[in-house]
């Protein structure tokens, strides 16, 4: 059985916002509930006994683009910084997350959930075996579950990313969730010691082609027809359809290239700014 996670209180600036507007009943989980904190002469009262001072929450509510948690008697940010800076942002549905300033998720016009639950929607499989070949939060992961998926396996190439998500509560199932398996690692290699002719389905969402070009390459496509099913069905996240990268069009390059791999009915789901395509029976 999967082990449960515990999550510490977390304060967005809304929230502290809200708490030094004198409400008592606000979010600590990023929007999925309501608890209530009690306001005190210099601070306030959170359910686990931290006590978090007026002007902490004052300087929390100038980091519009941060999630903070009480820790040790301070507050720390959730974020990790080595190489990179990797860091946990708030949205108005759930939060997404920040590498270098570059978000992972679409929150224009939409939320990650949201957007998770399109790209599953696009792919048009609502049972099987999915694979998931960029986890990030795992929102992917757990919207394929919610529509009828009976296993998930879902990999993940930073660990930063893992840490990160552990503290997330919109992230729960992907650890939580017996039909989930999480695998750490780089999809273009792990992806050859899966079983072939097993996915009904293959969520695709794949980071910007500037830092993963082969994620994007036939090489790649090929490894994935070589695990799905006849029959299974491809979404490939591309975003924008006139998007470019250094004079390529992007999209296009894609249909080509999962069409050199074997995929047939390789067309443009707008909605989801993405490529869909299957393979033959």
């Amino acid at each position: 059985m999967a082990r449960r996670l515990w999550f510490p209180p977390l304060i967005t600036p809304s929230t502290a916002q809200q708490i030094l507007g004198g409400i008592e009943s606000v979010s600590l989980d990023l929007g999925l509930t309501c608890t209530s904190v009690k306001i005190m002469e210099k601070g306030v009262e959170l359910p686990d006994r931290n006590v978090i001072s007026f002007d902490d929450l004052r300087r929390i509510v100038k980091r519009k683009n941060f999630v903070f948690f009480p820790d040790s008697g301070s507050l720390r940010a959730v974020a990790i910084a080595d190489d990179h800076l990797y860091k946990l942002v708030p949205t108005t549905g759930a939060p997404t997350v920040e590498v270098d300033g570059i978000r992972m998720h679409r929150t224009k016009g939409t939320t990650p959930d949201a957007d998770a639950m399109e790209k599953i929607e696009a792919m048009g499989i609502r049972e099987g075996r999915i694979l998931d070949t960029c986890s990030g939060l795992g929102y992917t992961a757990q919207a394929a579950l919610e529509r009828g998926a009976e296993l998930v396996v879902s990999i993940e190439l930073r660990p930063e990313i893992i840490r990160i998500a552990k503290l997330n509560p919109w992230s729960r199932g992907l650890f939580q969730d017996e039909y989930i398996h999480l695998i750490l690692g780089d999809a273009f290699n792990i992806i050859d010691a899966l079983p072939r002719d097993f996915f009904d389905g293959i969520i695709h969402d794949p980071p910007r082609f500037a830092t993963a070009g082969c994620l994007y390459g036939r090489e790649f496509y090929i490894r994935m027809f070589q695990v799905a099913k006849g029959g299974g069905r491809i979404f490939h996240y591309t975003g924008e359809p006139g998007s470019r990268y250094r004079g390529v069009d992007l999209r296009r390059g894609v249909m080509r290239r999962l069409r050199e791999a074997g995929f047939v009915k390789a067309s443009y789901k707008a909605s989801a700014l993405g490529v869909t395509c299957e393979k033959p029976l």
